[in-house]
């Protein structure tokens, strides 16, 4: 079994204990801000707290409900500093902390339910495969949503990975709890008009410095317009414009639609024929940033 940091702190499951999961119904992940020796904050947390409510199940037992204080690794506070399987390790790959879905194996003391013993090893190993079917079901959730979700989502979640066939279903279901979220939120709170003029402000800027690290990454290839499409919609007041560029990758051509946001007089470099640069970005095929 793997190392257990609470409640007590057992390297190893005791013996004659019962094989458990629990899954954490809700729970809150903590640092505690322990002092060092001259008063002031340690910079690094080796442990974190944990307070949470399980749902504990075992084999021939009906499962039940408590709710405690403990130790737990610092992945669960899903930062940089900790967020692989040690304290000291990091994780470049998405994570998503202690999820309840997944829950963790682990012992219960047969003469007190209340003493949960948790194997965080393989609690660890479990999250990093559940993390990764989430980190594609985000990004493609992303990607369906709009251009410019799927260009954030590549900046947030650049190691998620393509979509599976077995993520559709979860794909299906995060796109409708998200809709149904907005809808709750519209129908309590509207959007001044200056209220969203800021928030699509923001979003462009963010767009160009997506756009610019594509073009400081990226593969420079030369492509051709072959597709222009005057939507007649604005973004932070500015055209929407969605070209598609024919790729000269050294085989047949290969195209790639680009949803353009910027203003009317750059956009006139772009009329059909017109062969330019692009640079193609290297975590996302389907990526470009296109030059003049």
């Amino acid at each position: 079994m793997g190392f257990q940091l609470g409640p007590k702190f057992l390297r190893r499951a005791p013996k004659g204990w019962i094989p458990a999961r629990a899954f954490p119904i809700k729970h809150s992940a903590y640092e505690h801000h322990n002092n060092d020796a001259d008063g002031g904050e340690s910079v690094i947390e080796t442990s974190a707290g944990l307070t949470v409510t399980w749902r504990v199940e075992l084999d021939g037992h009906a499962p039940y409900e408590f709710s405690e204080k403990r130790t737990a690794p610092t992945w669960l506070l899903q930062g940089i500093t900790g967020g692989g399987k040690r304290w000291y390790s990091l994780r470049i790959r998405p994570q998503y902390g202690l999820m309840k879905d997944v829950g963790v194996p682990g012992v219960v003391n047969p003469e007190d339910p209340h003493e949960l013993w948790v194997d965080w090893d393989r609690a660890y190993e479990e999250h990093e495969v559940a993390w990764a079917r989430e980190a594609r079901v985000q990004r493609e959730k992303a990607k369906r949503s709009g251009a410019f979700d799927h260009a954030i989502d590549r900046v947030v979640n650049p190691f998620a990975g393509r979509l599976r066939p077995e993520d559709e279903g979860r794909v299906e279901e995060a796109i409708a709890q998200e809709k149904a979220a907005y809808a709750e939120v519209e129908g309590q709170w509207k959007w001044t008009p200056a209220a969203k003029q800021q928030a699509e402000s923001l979003e462009v800027t963010m767009r160009m410095e997506e756009l610019g690290r594509i073009k400081k990454e990226g593969r420079k290839v030369r492509a051709t317009v072959v597709g222009r499409d005057e939507t007649g919609r604005t973004f932070g007041s500015i055209p929407v414009i969605v070209l598609t560029f024919a790729l000269d990758e050294g085989g047949a051509p290969r195209q790639v639609v680009f949803e353009h946001v910027f203003g009317p007089r750059h956009a006139k470099r772009y009329q059909l024929g017109k062969q330019v640069d692009v640079w193609v970005d290297p975590l996302d095929s389907e990526a470009i940033c296109p030059g003049d």
